[in-house]
């Protein structure tokens, strides 16, 4: 598969890719081409990593402001049987604001959360009940790493400060790519009701809500590892597992969002419906994956550690019934059948390393070098060692030659990131 760019979108003298980056054009490979708004603001004084292919610059944290990423209070993580979701501001009679979890994870009525309300004062917000209660489902250690306790297997990555310094670089990664707007493709009104499936640490979550303060952002997640201080709009359900049966509010949601799915889900149309069910009608879902397979812009690299890797990776998720592996057809079809229209579907390139010549691509290379150097292993430890009887030697020898490759700037490879938005009818 070639690497290739929109041509209308090629640099010009008066177009150079720095001034179209910051004039917010989708400058990257996308097919068909991506909807253009302003810039998403910085999140790193530090904008980019070391501009290097070899991994020992690539050892390093993510840029300086990391620490005050962290600072957005990730405090060890206190399982929460009850997150009660009111009203935030008691003069703001928005309907789409009024409702709560239950600790099955349904909505309560509005007369609940009345009566809730009821007991504050109307002049000052009514703040969430996030009342903590001893640890429930405690995290457990496998291969000198910590996984989330709540149905115990059913998520093969770690949970633990590590992995959630990872899952930021990826949200970094993915904003860096899309451009253009970061966070929201998919149309959605000033005042949104948005649900972050499977939100991780929340960063997506909170970014959305500092970006739309007139809108209200849920985040679920199957292990508690979201900050304890986060926008007054935004709120976190933790322990929830999203392929369980759920209600929080069908024909209600103007925007759903998942991001990095793959390698969780057992069934796809089952959570396609779901979602369906519960987006409001002329609502969006939107999601982003990541297809790890490698793919070259030159010689065939069938023959690397970096493909027999994802072989193997692909071999071992498929037997858990939860595949990492991601399919567009598949996926476009699945959504097809739970009742999308109006799906939209963008792809663009993520090069290993910075060996293509565009400022943009080096860019967003850096980044996601440097995921990637952090993905290697957690990826492959719980899938290795369940599935295919690899001891964490062998995964750790096995991961060091993946990235030797990764940072070969001779391997012109790259992966694909892909962006979907579906559309539920209007009229349903």
């Amino acid at each position: 598969m070639a690497y290739r760019r929109d041509p209308r979108l090629l640099p010009t003298p008066d177009r150079d890719p720095k001034t179209m980056y910051m004039n917010g054009d989708a400058h990257m490979r996308h097919l068909p081409p991506m909807m253009t708004s302003p810039p998403p603001p910085k999140r790193y004084k530090s904008d980019t990593p070391s501009d290097t292919g070899h991994s020992r610059y690539y050892s390093h944290s993510v840029p300086s402001e990391r620490a005050s990423e962290r600072a957005r209070s990730r405090q060890a993580s206190t399982a929460m049987d009850l997150y009660t979701l009111v009203d935030r501001d008691p003069v703001d009679n928005d309907p789409r604001r009024n409702f709560r979890f239950t600790s099955n994870g349904s909505v309560a009525t509005q007369a609940s959360v009345a009566s809730n309300a009821s007991q504050q004062s109307r002049s000052s917000p009514v703040v969430i009940s996030n009342r903590p209660i001893p640890e429930k489902y405690p995290c457990h250690k496998e291969n000198g790493r910590s996984y989330h306790g709540y149905r115990k297997g059913i998520y093969p990555l770690p949970c633990d400060e590590e992995e959630q310094d990872r899952l930021d670089i990826v949200h970094k990664v993915v904003t860096v790519a899309r451009a253009s707007d970061g966070l929201i493709y998919a149309p959605h009104p000033k005042k949104s009701k948005v649900l972050d499936l499977g939100c991780g640490t929340g960063i997506w979550s909170i970014d959305v809500a500092n970006k739309y303060p007139d809108s209200f952002v849920v985040g679920v997640d199957i292990a508690p590892i979201q900050p304890t201080n986060f926008p007054k709009n935004c709120d976190f359900y933790a322990p929830f597992d999203f392929e369980a049966p759920w209600t929080m509010g069908e024909d209600s949601w103007d925007i759903i969002h998942m991001q990095m799915g793959c390698g969780s889900v057992v069934s796809w149309p089952s959570l396609y419906r779901r979602v369906f069910d519960h987006l409001r009608p002329g609502a969006w879902f939107e999601q982003v994956e990541i297809d790890f397979k490698p793919r070259c812009d030159g010689p065939s690299i069938s023959d690397t550690h970096l493909a027999h890797w994802y072989n193997k990776l692909k071999e071992a998720t498929e037997a858990t019934q939860r595949p990492l592996a991601h399919s567009s057809q598949e996926t476009i079809r699945n959504l097809q059948e739970a009742g999308f229209t109006e799906i939209d579907h963008q792809q663009v390139g993520l090069p290993l390393n910075p060996w293509h010549h565009d400022e943009h691509e080096k860019k967003v290379a850096r980044w996601y070098n440097l995921a990637i150097s952090e993905s290697v292993q957690p990826l492959s430890l719980a899938p290795f060692s369940r599935v295919l009887g690899y001891s964490k030697e062998k995964i750790d020898h096995l991961a060091a030659n993946v990235k030797r490759d990764a940072f070969d700037k001779n391997i012109h490879s790259y992966n694909i990131l892909h962006i979907y938005q579906a559309r539920k009818p209007v009229a349903t």
